[in-house]
């Protein structure tokens, strides 16, 4: 348990990082940058996002699971079978994808297609991504400090480099070329735990039918996460494009805090019997709604100052567009974690994968209608029925493994608690002059009002913080 909780610390560390780093590069780029260029590299970047999936080949999920289980049977040569068996098909994936992506862009010169050239170190970053296998030993150290690394120089980079517009190509470069070099830093150490290359697939059968299982929800999710953004800009031009995925960041950014939780969590349910399962799947929900609700509440309470003052004031007309993606921070987590930590720790790929597909298919309708005639603010409305139908089904095809009253028991507190304090934000009665520390006491303000109504409330989780602090300190 000590374990998990530093490796939780761990990687909240690292989310809370990544949070401060767009804080230095994304005001900076939308004002060097604009929104029309801007909008050209989201579009760009989200459609490789998409191409990813085929070099990675679901591994990011079999492996983390599959590495799990070796470690736990204790046997360096078990390890060995499996990290070499299971990269062969990563390998060969990417190896696939960058020559039918490079093909595509010399013959049929799709358009932008100079800047997907300039993307190929990414694709090459999945192909030697070996991160799932860090992760499934539990030693999210490692994974931690070679992603702070790449961020640090990439902002470095970014800061000397990136001057106008005109400069858009040394963005695609810096970006890809970084996130690149950060997936090799990882085969630096691999020997330390494995040993040399074996000569077959491990367990061929059984990996490729996981792959061709999961590979249907990671295409299905990327459709509504990634291909969103390429979609729009059909139908819309880049400023509306931009407008929508900048409209996203910072409710990603907190994403990452919140949906570390259950990345940490995954490796251990996959070993753990179902009761226990049950347990820390309550915790687990009841911790992510907690955090994502009163995080949702903080940003929507800053939306109208916060657009002007960190993007800058051409991106004024992506404030309702914020304030309503900000659920996104409550409805992703809630799904993953009976997504992540309970389907695929416990192999059902198949529950899985059906919430997502159905949930692209949701996506494309939904787009098609609305895409056209409301820009991004439609957009923005197929994402969160997206959002919201995945986040039932969810729930709901999972069913069998949990007590539904038990594990909810304590979540509509959270979303009361969410009521009252963004209404208190609303009416936030005192400006100070400055901006940032409007924002910043305000925020401190709903959040000291939301942990208050929570305690009144005498949410579950109390107990577990109290319990844990009056251990730390007898220590």
């Amino acid at each position: 348990m000590k374990k998990t909780f530093l490796n939780i610390f761990y990687n909240a560390i690292y989310q809370v990082f990544l949070v401060l780093v767009p804080l230095i590069t994304v005001p900076y780029l939308s004002r060097v940058l604009g929104p029309t260029t801007y909008g050209i590299y989201s579009s760009v970047n989200n459609t490789v996002q998409f191409l990813m999936i085929f070099c990675v080949l679901s591994l990011s999920n079999i492996g983390v699971r599959t590495i799990s289980r070796a470690r736990a049977k204790g046997g360096r040569g078990e390890l060995t079978q499996a990290f070499w068996g299971l990269w062969y098909f990563q390998f060969i994936g990417g190896l696939v994808t960058i020559a039918l992506t490079v093909l595509t862009c010399l013959i049929l010169k799709v358009r932008y297609w100079n800047y997907f050239l300039l993307m190929l170190p990414y694709l090459i970053s999945a192909q030697f991504d070996i991160s799932w296998f860090f992760q499934g030993l539990a030693d999210f150290g490692k994974v931690v400090l070679r992603n702070t690394i790449v961020k640090i120089i990439s902002v470095v980079f970014i800061l000397l480099l990136i001057k106008s517009p005109g400069d858009l190509w040394k963005y695609f470069l810096i970006m890809s070329v970084s996130t690149m070099l950060g997936s090799f830093v990882f085969w630096f150490s691999i020997g330390k735990y494995v040993g040399r290359p074996v000569k077959h697939f491990y367990q061929f059968a059984e990996t490729r039918r996981a792959i061709m299982t999961l590979m249907i929800p990671q295409i299905a999710t990327q459709i509504y996460t990634s291909l969103d953004k390429p979609l729009l800009g059909l139908f819309q031009n880049t400023a509306q494009v931009s407008y929508y995925d900048n409209s996203q960041k910072i409710s990603n950014m907190i994403l990452g805090v919140i949906t570390s939780i259950s990345l940490v969590i995954m490796p251990q349910m996959a070993i753990q019997g179902k009761e226990t399962q049950k347990k820390v799947l309550k915790k687990s929900l009841e911790a992510t709604t907690m955090l994502g609700t009163m995080f949702a509440v903080v940003v929507m309470a800053n939306t109208k100052e916060f657009v002007p003052f960190f993007f800058g004031k051409k991106y004024i007309p992506m404030t309702p567009l914020m304030f309503f993606f900000t659920l996104t921070i409550i409805l992703i987590p809630m799904g993953g974690v009976f997504a992540n930590q309970f389907a695929l720790a416990n192999k059902r790929d198949k529950d899985y994968a059906i919430p997502v597909t159905i949930g692209a298919a949701l996506e494309l309708i939904f787009s098609y209608f609305l895409d056209r005639p409301f820009g991004a603010a439609g957009a923005m409305v197929a994402i969160l029925l997206t959002e919201a139908v995945v986040l039932f089904l969810r729930c709901w095809i999972v069913r069998d493994g949990y007590d539904f009253k038990e594990t909810f028991s304590d979540v509509p507190k959270c979303f009361l608690a969410m009521g009252i304090s963004l209404a208190a934000g609303m009416l936030w009665p005192w400006q100070i002059p400055s901006a940032f520390v409007n924002m910043t006491v305000k925020s401190l303000a709903i959040m000291a009002v939301y942990l208050v109504i929570l305690w009144l409330l005498k949410f579950d989780l109390n107990e577990d913080l109290l319990a844990m602090i009056k251990k730390r300190l007898k220590k």
